[in-house]
């Protein structure tokens, strides 16, 4: 059964912090079919207005045409969008002092799931990251060409596909960086007799998830350095990550991407988490229903394509164990230097105001 869209479950995940000097500011984004509702909390409240401007590029806005100027106490503003045929960016002026830019996480896709943006989340120095230009998503061989299009209108130039499979996706003007990711050959693979005979469980499958993907972490520092290469170079910009779901090898590239930006704990784990509401789970098992027949079964194969707290929080919890720090583990292992780093939130990040 395919997925609804997920945007009234993406509320709490979807907001940005935004805090320029005083006050803070809340404001989330969502979307659906062309029609956006923008919200947003001023603590503490103020009073005056907000004006509203949509541009289909993060770095330049007309301010001179405010799509809407309403009041502030009035939380909320319902537009419809210009540009149907490229992605909506909005940028909130409070009272022409305090701004806030914000778009859509997840962005709806025909066929390829779990396609989402890096921007909005905020590290420790309150520096947000920036929009449309950095994206995760499952296998960009998924895309139909609706989404093919969609994908050059968001001016793609590099994709590093993490599958290890030969099936990648191809287009004359990208940049296509392989990156077979290598995992523990000793965790257990998941086979569909296995699953539909019952000697697989779901904490079976957690438990394999643990193992498989903390080897991900461990054993890819090469990989992962090409990576950091990529992305401290901003003629690479705007770059897709991907693997076959875009929840395990991607999660765990996305999560050492966002510790190396200073993003807090709590935003990498919900940020891992989100996959949960963007699979669907029809484009990848055609026969899915022959799963979902038995109760146990149905269950461990649904705990074989979620992400899970369990696993992330391992992960981290591990790096922390072995390595003294994630910080230290990105600078001797991945060999991310303090100088390298500085240059991704470069890229990556907005200006502190």
């Amino acid at each position: 059964m395919r997925k609804k869209s997920p945007l009234p479950v993406l509320t709490f995940l979807l907001f940005s912090f935004c805090t320029q000097e005083k006050p803070d500011i809340r404001v989330i984004c969502e979307n659906s079919g062309g029609n956006y509702r923008i919200k947003w909390e001023t603590l503490p409240p103020m009073e005056g207005t907000v004006s509203i401007y949509e541009s289909n590029n993060p770095d330049s806005f007309n301010i001179q045409s405010p799509l809407a100027v309403v009041n502030i106490s009035d939380g909320f503003k319902d537009v419809f969008a210009l540009r149907s045929l490229t992605r909506s960016y909005f940028k909130l002026v409070f009272n022409n002092k305090y701004s806030v830019i914000t778009g859509e996480r997840a962005i709806p896709m025909q066929q390829l799931a779990n396609f989402r943006d890096f921007g909005g989340y905020y590290n420790e120095n309150n520096r947000q990251t920036q929009w449309g230009k950095l994206y995760r998503s499952s296998s960009l061989s998924y895309a139909t060409t609706m989404d093919r299009k969609f994908l050059n209108a968001l001016g793609i130039k590099t994709v590093i596909d993490f599958s290890t499979d030969n099936e990648t996706y191809r287009h004359q003007t990208k940049h296509i960086l392989n990156l077979p990711l290598r995992e523990n050959p000793r965790s257990t693979v998941f086979f569909s007799d296995k699953i539909l005979s019952k000697q697989m469980r779901k904490n079976d499958v957690i438990i394999a998830q643990q193992d498989n993907l903390s080897f991900v972490m461990e054993h890819n520092a090469d990989y992962f350095e090409q990576m950091f290469d990529i992305l401290t170079d901003k003629t690479n910009y705007p770059v897709v990550i991907c693997c076959a779901l875009g929840k395990d090898k991607t999660g765990v590239a996305s999560a050492l991407v966002l510790s190396a930006l200073g993003i807090g704990r709590e935003q990498i784990i919900s940020d891992f988490l989100l996959s949960n509401q963007l699979i669907d789970y029809d484009i990848f098992l055609p026969n899915i229903e022959v799963y979902f027949s038995d109760y146990d079964v149905q269950e461990t194969m649904t705990a074989m394509l979620s992400a899970h707290q369990e696993v992330i929080t391992y992960i981290l919890d591990r790096i922390n164990k072995q390595y003294g720090s994630m910080s230290k583990f990105l600078e001797n292992e991945v060999k991310l230097t303090p100088q390298k780093k500085e240059k991704l939130k470069e890229m990556l990040l907005y200006p502190k105001d």
